[in-house]
C-alpha cells in the first residue's frame, strides 16, 4: 500500500497542475492501466477457449479398423525335432540351453532355470533370445547370471549380437464387406550367448541311460525267451515218418 501511495505521488509531482489535479490524475491513470474485474474473467475464458481448441486438434480421428498384433517368429524351435512338443516338459532333455526370455516370466525363474542347466546339467553354454520389450528384462538376466554360479568371472565369457526381425499385424477392418489386410513392421531382437570354459557340455554323471538327477531314462535291451529243446519220443515207439 505504501508503496503503491509513493508511486501515485511520483506520477502527481511529474503532471503539471495543482497538487489535487495532479493527484486525481495519476489515480486516474493507475485505474486505466490495471484491468477491472470484468476484463480478468474474460482473459481466463479466452485463454480456456484456445487450450480446449488445442486440445481438439491434438485429438485424432478413431481408426476404422482394429489391429491384431500377430506372433513374431521364433528364433528356433520349442522342442527339437525328435521330440513330441506334446509332451511334458520334463522329458525335454535336448537343446534345453535354447531359452527364449519373454516378460511374463519373472527373473527370479529364469535365474534357478539357468543355474540348475549349468550345475544338474552340465551345460556350458546358454543361448538366451529376446524380443522388443523383452530386452531390457534379457540384459538384467545376463549381468545377474555369473554372479550365482560356481565360477570365477574370467571363465564366463559373454557374446552379444543384435538384429531385426519382421513381424506382421493382420488389419481387421469395420465393415465387414472388406478383406482382412496384413502390415508389416520390425522389430529389435537381442541374442546373447554366455559360454563357460571352453563351452564344451560336459556329460551327465551315469553314463547315457540315466537322467541329470539320477531318474533312469530308457530301460535296457529286453531279455529274449530261452530256447527249450524238443521233448524226447518215449523208449519202444518209433518216429512217424512224415515224408
Amino acid at each position: 500500500m505504501a508503496t503503491k501511495t509513493s508511486t501515485l505521488k511520483r506520477k502527481a509531482n511529474d503532471t503539471s497542475g495543482s497538487g489535487s489535479e495532479r493527484l486525481k490524475r495519476a489515480r486516474l491513470d493507475a485505474n486505466d492501466a490495471t484491468p477491472t474485474q470484468k476484463e480478468i474473467p474474460n482473459q481466463v475464458q479466452a485463454g480456456k477457449t484456445g487450450t480446449e481448441s488445442t486440445k481438439k486438434e491434438q485429438i485424432k480421428p478413431t481408426p476404422a479398423f482394429k489391429r491384431k498384433k500377430l506372433a513374431p517368429p521364433r528364433p528356433y524351435p520349442t522342442v527339437p525335432a525328435s521330440v513330441s512338443a506334446t509332451g511334458p516338459r520334463s522329458a525335454h532333455h535336448e537343446k534345453k540351453n535354447y531359452i527364449t526370455i519373454t516378460r511374463k516370466t519373472k527373473l527370479a525363474a529364469y535365474l534357478r532355470r539357468c543355474k540348475d542347466l549349468v550345475i544338474k546339467d552340465g551345460y556350458k553354454s546358454l543361448h538366451l533370445n529376446a524380443l522388443g520389450a523383452a530386452i531390457p528384462h534379457l540384459t538384467l538376466l545376463a549381468t545377474s547370471l555369473p554372479s550365482i554360479l560356481p565360477y570365477s568371472p574370467d571363465e564366463v565369457q559373454t557374446e552379444i549380437l543384435t538384429g531385426t526381425v519382421t513381424v506382421q499385424d493382420e488389419i481387421i477392418p469395420d465393415d465387414e464387406d472388406e478383406d482382412i489386410g496384413y502390415e508389416k513392421r520390425e522389430k529389435s531382437t537381442l541374442s546373447i550367448v554366455i559360454t563357460i570354459g571352453d563351452g564344451i557340455d560336459e556329460p551327465v554323471a551315469g553314463g547315457p541311460n540315466w537322467g541329470p538327477r539320477g531318474k533312469r531314462r530308457r530301460k535296457g535291451p529286453a531279455l529274449q525267451p530261452s530256447k527249450v529243446p524238443p521233448k524226447a519220443a518215449p523208449a519202444g515207439e518209433a518216429a512217424m515218418d512224415t515224408t
